[in-house]
């Protein structure tokens, strides 16, 4: 594996939950038992803020963490795919976009070669991975100027495979889903009764120390997640308290240790998803700042796992097989995409944390 170090430090992004609702219940007694049960306990530490590393990620080690004797129910087998081929998919699309930023060829090119698809059981699947990895093989050793971009091009490989993908594991295919029913009980947590109107004050200021408070006293797993996930927020809408102490939101390392805790939650993926915005946003925004996709994949790896745990035990529970969908599924952060100024990294905390954006966009409505 070659680093590349340096001293010192859109694609429109589909929103946490987008091309599927998700959901679960809240009940979380016993779950760490269950997690502990089949998740491998094998987090990266942290990476060292003091240099920018750059690697690829097709000849990583980035599979579904379980291992495949404790998969006993086709459910199990059939969600561990969906995992391993996003894994495929995501990973050399990221390695194509990094060589397009100037990264080693050479090392790209083994890279991609070294990904093995046959990790993912299911054989028509596993046809259509390798065909898509043959195709950005070539696509890595042609000049695009003299082949028909129509036909042959990374965006369109890798649409064609995303769609694939999302009909062969769309929710539907393990079971019916009440949409509606859903998002009722996502904002009505019966520990957190006040988070519709947390939500409604994202953006002012001085919530901060409430919402510690809050924290602190949480009464459940569920309660933490979303008082986590609102001091995300609280301190986004306060830089000044903290901006210019490391340069990180103090969330992150509240959000990461709840995900270590290997506990079932409804609120997982919007807790991942909000926790790599902010770690990438410390990180930098220029598209060639560090993207640690793997460190990101890390934690993914484990919110499935735990994630999965709990569907081992609720395996009627439909929303709980969604929230794994959906954090499998979910992209890796690109260098290059729909906005141009920047990683993609922009596209997501646009979708995610809107209320930064509010003012902005009510200045600019009718004029750009």
């Amino acid at each position: 594996m070659k680093k590349t170090m340096f001293g010192a430090i859109i694609r429109m992004a589909v929103v946490m939950m987008s091309s599927c609702v998700h959901g679960g219940k809240s009940e979380t007694s016993g779950k760490e038992e269950a997690a502990d049960s089949i998740v491998g306990d094998s987090l990266l530490m942290d990476y060292p803020d003091h240099y920018i590393e750059f690697e690829t990620l097709s000849d990583k080690d980035l599979w579904f963490r379980v291992n495949p004797s404790d998969l006993k129910t086709d459910l199990s087998k059939r969600l561990a795919d969906a995992y391993n081929a996003s894994v495929v998919q995501n990973s050399i699309m990221t390695d194509f976009d990094m060589q397009m930023r100037g990264f080693d060829f050479d090392e790209v090119v083994e890279a991609i070669k070294n990904i093995d698809v046959s990790v993912v059981q299911d054989p028509e699947v596993r046809l259509k991975l390798e065909a898509y990895k043959k195709e950005m093989l070539f696509l890595l050793t042609v000049n695009p100027n003299d082949v028909d971009q129509s036909k042959h091009n990374p965006w369109k490989a890798k649409e064609e495979l995303y769609i694939y993908l999302s009909d062969k594991y769309k929710i539907r295919t393990f079971g019916e889903i009440d949409v509606e029913k859903y998002w009722e009980e996502y904002y009505n947590c019966p520990s957190v009764p006040e988070w519709e109107q947390l939500i409604e004050k994202r953006g002012e200021g001085n919530m901060v120390d409430e919402l510690k408070k809050r924290y602190t006293k949480a009464p459940d797993f569920d309660a933490r997640c979303i008082y986590a996930i609102e001091l995300a927020h609280a301190y986004e809408a306060d830089l000044d308290s903290w901006k210019y102490e490391d340069g990180k939101n103090p969330a992150i390392p509240i959000m990461e240790t709840l995900m270590r805790e290997k506990k079932y939650s409804l609120y997982l993926n919007e807790l991942w998803q909000k926790w790599r915005v902010l770690y990438q946003d410390f990180k930098g925004a220029s598209k060639d700042s560090e993207i640690p996709n793997h460190f990101y994949n890390d934690y993914r790896n484990l919110c499935c796992c735990t994630t999965l745990s709990y569907i081992e035990e609720h395996p009627q529970d439909i929303k709980a097989i969604n929230i794994f969908l959906v954090l499998a599924c979910k992209e890796n952060i690109f260098r290059e995409g729909d906005y141009s100024y920047g990683n993609q990294n922009a596209v997501e905390k646009y979708y995610l944390f809107p209320e930064k954006y509010a003012k902005y966009n009510e200045e600019t409505n009718g004029t750009e």
